[in-house]
C-alpha cells in the first residue's frame, strides 16, 4: 500500500539524498483539476525521482500516470485520456538561471528554502496533459457525422449576385 502523500517537501534536501517520491491521489483532491473532469473517479499515480545531473543541477525524474474522463468536445460525451507523462524539471533560483538550463530540462522556479507542494506538481502535470478541445478519435465519435457533399447542381440554380450588374452594363451599351 502507497504511504500518504506529504504535503510540503524540502526539494534541495531531497535531491541531495536521491529520494524517491511515490505515490497516490484521489483525482477529486485536486481543485483546479476538477473543472476540466466529465467524472472525479479514480486516482493519480505519482513517482518523483530526486538527484543531481552531470552538471549538479537539483533535478526531479516525474511519472504521472491517470485516466481522466473528459467531456468530448464533439458529441458532449464522456470520453477517456490516458496520461502517462513523464518529464525533467531542474530547480532553479531565478529567470537567468532558467535561460541556460537544457531543453531536455523545465524549470521549476523555488527559493532555497521554499518547500515543494506535491499534490500541486502532481495537478500541473496533469493540467498539461489535457488537450485543449478533447475529441474521441475520428470515427468513433457519435457527434461527428458524414456530411455528404452538396450536388454541384443545386449550385448552379443559386442566382449570379452579379447578374443584375450585368444586365445594367448590358442595357447601358444600347442607349
Amino acid at each position: 500500500m502507497a504511504r500518504p502523500t506529504p504535503e510540503r517537501v524540502d526539494p534541495w534536501l531531497l535531491s541531495e539524498q536521491e529520494a524517491v517520491l511515490e505515490g497516490d491521489i484521489a483525482l477529486s483532491a485536486l481543485p483546479r483539476l476538477a473543472p476540466l473532469l466529465r467524472e472525479s473517479g479514480g486516482e493519480v499515480s505519482y513517482r518523483f525521482r530526486f538527484g543531481r545531473d552531470e552538471h549538479g543541477r537539483s533535478v526531479i525524474h516525474s511519472s504521472v500516470k491517470a485516466e481522466l474522463r473528459l467531456e468530448c468536445q464533439r458529441c458532449l460525451n464522456s470520453m477517456s485520456h490516458q496520461v502517462d507523462a513523464e518529464g525533467a524539471l531542474a530547480l532553479v533560483r531565478g529567470p537567468l538561471e532558467a535561460e541556460q538550463l537544457p531543453r531536455e530540462l523545465d524549470p521549476l522556479l523555488l527559493q532555497e528554502k521554499e518547500l515543494l507542494q506535491v499534490r500541486e506538481l502532481v495537478e500541473d502535470e496533469l493540467l498539461l496533459s489535457i488537450p485543449v478541445s478533447p475529441r474521441h478519435a475520428a470515427g468513433s465519435c457519435s457527434g461527428h457525422r458524414h456530411r455528404e457533399p452538396e450536388e454541384p447542381a443545386a449550385q448552379q440554380e443559386k442566382p449570379n449576385p452579379f447578374a443584375v450588374l450585368a444586365a445594367l452594363k448590358t442595357g447601358g451599351n444600347h442607349s
